[in-house]
């Protein structure tokens, strides 16, 4: 199964917060399913977001979008901090097998 990874940057974690949520609709009927949502350890103004997808296609009709940017806006994503990486599993060799 592929996965979008994100990575962004924000002025204040309950405002960032508060935009992500709002978009969980759009993102259910995209096909995104977060598998998680963390900040950096390192630097805790920043989120890093993990979903699940099956239908690139789809995804592509809600990253980016009017309605994804509006809320980056809302949410105050500082300005070209927002990084996505489309991600698939590794495959598995038969002398490395993927480990538990």
């Amino acid at each position: 199964m592929p996965y979008l990874l994100i990575r962004q940057r924000f002025a204040d974690y309950n405002q960032w917060r508060e935009a992500f949520d709002s978009l969980a609709e759009q993102r259910s009927a995209v096909g995104l399913e977060t598998v998680a949502v963390t900040r950096d350890m390192g630097d805790p103004a920043e989120a890093v977001v993990l979903f699940r997808f099956d239908d690139i296609e789809q995804v592509k009709k809600h990253f980016p979008s009017p309605e994804l940017e509006g809320a980056w806006r809302r949410g105050g994503v500082i300005e070209g901090s927002s990084q996505a990486t489309f991600l698939r599993e590794a495959e598995e060799s038969a002398g490395n097998p993927r480990s538990a």
